[in-house]
């Protein structure tokens, strides 16, 4: 069914005739309705909208869907939608405020204004540059069996031949993804979805043209799919101009249920298989279609928590800026009696406290009346403020979980105090992100690549993220000569051979061989001569007589 089809509404979901705007009313623009879903007339008591408003699918914006494809007669998903709904508000119906806190979708207008704050752009861009900073490292899974081959010089020279094949194609995948620039793509990949919820990469195919012929077509990454030197590079597009087509909503058993088969991109169908899709955080399936398909943002899981940030700052900073007050005891009776006016119309009582405002502002002296006036200074408390404001930024980090000294440049106090332990969490947690999230489309990538260059592809290529903790040279130093005993312990156990410990060396991505050829026999230890004391050939040895 046609997500953006003219369907029946059912009557026991009928809604009252819609109200036109007169002409005096303003118009929404469609920036302000853009997926939003809900106009101030929507809002109940508590400012939340109604549920079932909540969950209306998204509305694309001007020109991703053309006009003509809304008018087929299909009205199953109507239906589907409107049961949803029922059920959800009668079982969600007291938690309206609830749904209103930022967990409904808001739209790519607004979360693109919020991606212009740095509360909200900071955290995005550290996680997303982080997951791609150190980057990946290709390697083969291949390994020569010793058993195929009659003698040991015939296996080492098999071995020898396969590294060379293994290093020419890694270095050839290499420039590849240096020419199409995948890591800066991808950096901007999880930098949209974590902002909009969804991030897209459009597989460009050499010969397809941009329309509904060209590229609703399945894309099968294969031989039979992708040919030799066809792949002319990736996009990134922004998901605003991206609305769902098709998607099943009937049977979970089948294919496609609540998974688009196919995109409208800026008014050109596009099959589900031409665009590379990352949703770090998914929405339960009863809300995909108010979320565009995509999922919740990281920006909208920070947005209360940048809201107590900035109201604590704020009040801070008006503490701050009033941390004292001067107090002016003087006569009052003329003013509660009507006071008294200059000749300029002013109560004199204001006038002398506008007087004596201008005085302590400019640090002058403050003169008063001995006998009826008496001029104090009080004084807030600026203790705690600092405390407070810290832990509103603790609340707004503890979302994305970044240390503080990352995401504020805020050092840890206090004796032998180390941000090191938070440090390793975090890159535990980009580690995590790396395999769910940027791992899946990568694979698709070097498949991509692999049929580009060579016209198929080598199943034992693979490749590792870099860890993002790094040892320094002297730690580092001290893993290899720990690595290096062990061996040696186990070749004079019997446990392993030289040839294995050196194979062991080749495909240790930490070692200090990496990428050095060390198939073939080990070299053995050099024999070295005796050093020579000075003794000419035929002497004895022994020490002349002086």
């Amino acid at each position: 069914m046609s997500l953006f089809r003219k369907k029946a509404t059912p009557p026991s979901q009928r809604r009252e005739p819609v109200v036109h705007p007169t002409s005096e009313e303003k118009p929404r623009s469609w920036l302000s309705s853009l997926f939003g879903h809900y106009t101030a007339e929507d809002a109940r008591g508590d400012g939340a909208p109604p549920l079932d408003v909540r969950l209306a699918p998204c509305k694309p914006a001007p020109g991703v869907v053309p006009e003509r494809q809304r008018l087929a007669n299909d009205s199953a998903l109507d239906a589907v939608q409107g049961q949803i709904s029922a059920y959800a508000a009668g079982n969600a119906g007291a938690i309206q405020s609830w749904l209103a806190d930022g967990l409904g979708f808001m739209g790519y207008p607004y979360l693109s204004q919020m991606a212009m704050r740095a509360e909200f752009r900071k955290p995005c861009d550290i996680i997303a540059r982080e997951a791609t900073r150190e980057w990946i490292r290709f390697k083969s899974t291949k390994n020569i069996n010793i058993t195929d081959y009659d003698t040991d010089e015939e296996a080492n020279a098999a071995r020898e031949q396969q590294s060379r094949e293994t290093a020419e194609k890694i270095s050839a995948i290499e420039a590849e993804f240096k020419r199409l620039d995948v890591r800066a793509l991808l950096y901007r990949q999880v930098l949209s979805s974590l902002l909009n919820g969804v991030g897209y990469l459009w597989i460009d195919i050499v010969g397809l043209s941009a329309d509904a012929t060209g590229q609703n077509v399945p894309l099968k990454i294969n031989e039979h799919g992708v040919k030799k030197g066809s792949l002319n590079g990736f996009k990134i597009i922004d998901p605003v101009w991206t609305s769902p087509n098709y998607f099943n909503a009937d049977s979970p058993y089948r294919a496609g249920f609540y998974d688009p088969d196919n995109y409208w991109v800026q008014g050109c169908l596009t099959h589900k298989d031409r665009l590379l899709k990352m949703v770090p955080y998914e929405v339960p399936d009863i809300f995909k279609p108010a979320f565009n398909f995509g999922g919740l943002s990281l920006t909208q899981q920070l947005r209360p928590y940048v809201h107590n940030f900035l109201r604590t700052r704020n009040s801070v900073s008006d503490i701050t800026a009033n941390f004292s007050k001067l107090v002016l005891k003087t006569d009052m009776t003329a003013a509660m009696q009507g006071g008294v006016m200059d000749h300029n119309g002013t109560s004199t009582i204001m006038g002398r406290a506008s007087f004596m405002q201008q005085v302590s502002e400019g640090q002058s002296t403050i003169v008063a009346d001995k006998e009826n006036e008496e001029v104090s200074i009080v004084a807030t408390p600026l203790g705690g403020l600092s405390d407070l404001q810290a832990q509103s930024m603790e609340a707004m980090a503890s979302i994305p979980g970044i240390p503080l000294v990352k995401l504020f440049g805020i050092t840890p106090n206090g004796l032998n105090a180390s941000s090191e332990g938070e440090i390793r969490v975090f890159y535990d947690e980009i580690a995590a992100f790396q395999e769910n999230n940027l791992r899946p489309i990568l694979e698709k990538i070097l498949r991509l690549i692999q049929l580009n260059l060579w016209g198929e592809i080598d199943e034992s290529l693979d490749f590792d993220f870099v860890n993002l903790w790094q040892l320094d040279d002297e730690k580092a130093a001290s893993v290899e000569k720990a690595k290096a005993e062990a061996d040696k312990i186990n070749i004079e156990a019997g446990k392993i051979t030289p040839d294995e410990a050196r194979m062991r060396e080749e495909q240790d991505q930490n070692s200090l061989y990496r990428g050095v050829n060390l198939s073939g026999e080990a070299p053995g230890i050099p024999e070295t001569e005796p050093p020579n004391l000075g003794g000419s050939e035929g002497d004895s040895g022994e020490s002349g007589a002086f």
